[in-house]
């Protein structure tokens, strides 16, 4: 990719570096607004101009980008009028990606029964299906503003991406403009996609809570892949309350000899009773995601519903929040910890942000490597969930670019955007860290690039799936 020299500012560099092709994919619409779901408020330096946040980045001034992503974590927290975090109103994968009401009537699918509760009137009242009790616990969230951008131009439908990535391969497009937009213009600062992490937990009886405290042999028993059914310290929650926050009980934790641990409140997390309807809406998006956590701290699917029960509890413990204020968009990525006040990740928080997410340590990824922009070398910029990425492993090869085909890498070695900038629908591979050279021929040459969502290739590949499972399921009907 061939770069122009900045002639005034460093901002201008980095501000070509990271563009993305600013041509509109043909066909696209322009987003609509739907009732009930609620845009994120402004706080202190949310939203700011991309200028503001590219020079954020090119000074390197993480105070200024962590302060900035606290206030997105006080914006999308805010209270709605449903007395529900604003991010709560927002669309979830299923609603977007699976929603059969395009594909077959109301009346043929009364006898549907997965998830059951997702048929109803307001289905059809609204572009988007709804689904609330489903929604609670839903594994990917998209803001209004982002959900009916992708739905209006079928970015979650296998049939349109073929049609683009057809399109490209027709005009033998350049590496750099196979890609798709997911906002009218290149930012968007209504514009979020989140990735909640729940840990589901009895709501009769006390449970140990694992949490992170970094990757020592006093604090996990895996090196590799340290997620949480591996870690070594823990909390009590009672949802009964017969336990009292400030003493300890006596307990096993992933198969530790049992110990004293300290209780907590269960108002230190953000906390849904389920209910018999939630438990009968959950969803395979949600059941199948790998993070979510159920019996015994494990995060295989039969583990998790398991625990999604009737009168148990969803708790949050992790969200991936990104937000399209910049073309590279905004990662911040958040955890639930015993120690908000952890002097790297949770000291700077501003007094503003309540109980309970307060309770919530931030990670952010603004640049890939160090310093930002650089194309060749330059160190990675490591910043991962451990609740979202500590399970990932994986190789790199030299088809592409790496000199041995037997080089493993691990989600404690991931970066947000380098990750997440080789989304892409079509052939494509993983690379965890380091600069990701959206014009790279051998990465994007026969493939479309999804605007850093990897939730439009996973998710529209699962749609199809269902929906044909669905349209077979009426066959004589």
């Amino acid at each position: 990719m061939k770069l122009i020299k900045p002639a005034a500012a460093f901002v201008l560099l980095l501000m070509f570096f990271f563009s993305c092709n600013e041509n509109k994919t043909p066909g696209t619409k322009p987003d609509t607004v739907f009732a009930g779901a609620y845009d994120p408020p402004p706080v202190r330096s949310y939203p700011s101009t991309s200028k503001t946040i590219y020079e954020w980045i090119g000074a390197m001034d993480d105070k200024k980008i962590r302060a900035h992503g606290w206030d997105i974590w006080e914006s999308i927290n805010t209270m709605s009028p449903d007395s529900l975090p604003i991010w709560e109103s927002w669309f979830s994968g299923y609603e977007l990606f699976y929603a059969p009401n395009s594909l077959v009537q109301r009346d043929a699918v009364k006898d549907f029964e997965f998830p059951h509760q997702f048929f109803h009137a307001s289905v059809f009242k609204s572009a988007i299906p709804n689904s609330p009790n489903e929604r609670t616990t839903s594994f990917n969230r998209f803001s209004p503003s982002l959900a009916n951008f992708i739905y209006n131009n079928g970015y979650n439908t296998q049939a349109k991406l073929d049609s683009i990535n057809k399109y490209f391969d027709s005009v033998k497009a350049l590496p750099v403009a196979r890609q798709i937009q997911t906002s009218k213009d290149t930012v968007d600062a209504l514009s979020f996609a989140l990735k909640p992490v729940f840990q589901f937990i009895s709501g009769t009886e006390p449970t140990c809570i694992p949490y992170w405290a970094g990757v020592t042999a006093q604090t996990t028993t895996s090196f590799t892949n340290p997620s949480p059914g591996t870690w070594r310290q823990g909390v009590v929650v009672d949802p009964t309350g017969k336990l009292k926050p400030g003493t300890t009980y006596k307990m096993s934790c992933n198969g530790e000899a049992p110990q004293e641990w300290p209780v907590v409140s269960l108002k230190d997390f953000y906390a849904v009773k389920i209910t018999k309807a939630m438990a009968d809406s959950f969803s395979i998006f949600a059941a199948t995601s790998g993070d979510d956590i159920g019996t015994n701290n494990q995060g295989d699917s039969t583990s998790v519903v398991n625990m999604v029960r009737e009168g148990n509890y969803a708790l949050l413990m992790a969200m991936h929040v990104t937000g399209k204020e910049i073309n590279v968009w905004t990662w911040q990525t958040f955890w639930w910890s015993p120690n908000p006040q952890d002097p790297v990740n949770g000291a700077d928080r501003p007094k503003s942000i309540k109980a309970p997410w307060n309770n919530y340590n931030m990670n952010t990824a603004y640049y890939m490597v160090s310093p930002p922009g650089k194309l060749q070398g330059g160190t990675p910029l490591i910043s991962f969930n451990p609740y979202l990425e500590t399970n990932l492993i994986g190789t790199l090869s030299k088809e592409v670019g790496f000199p041995d085909s037997t080089i493993t890498w691990y989600g404690v070695f991931s970066n947000c955007m380098s990750c997440h900038r080789m989304a892409a629908w079509g052939p494509s591979t993983y690379i965890p860290n380091g600069n990701i050279d959206p014009s790279n021929p051998v990465l994007f040459s026969n493939n479309t690039k999804t605007d850093f969502l990897w939730s439009i290739p996973t998710r529209a590949v699962l749609a199809a799936t269902k929906k044909k499972q669905v349209a077979n399921s009426l066959k004589g009907k």
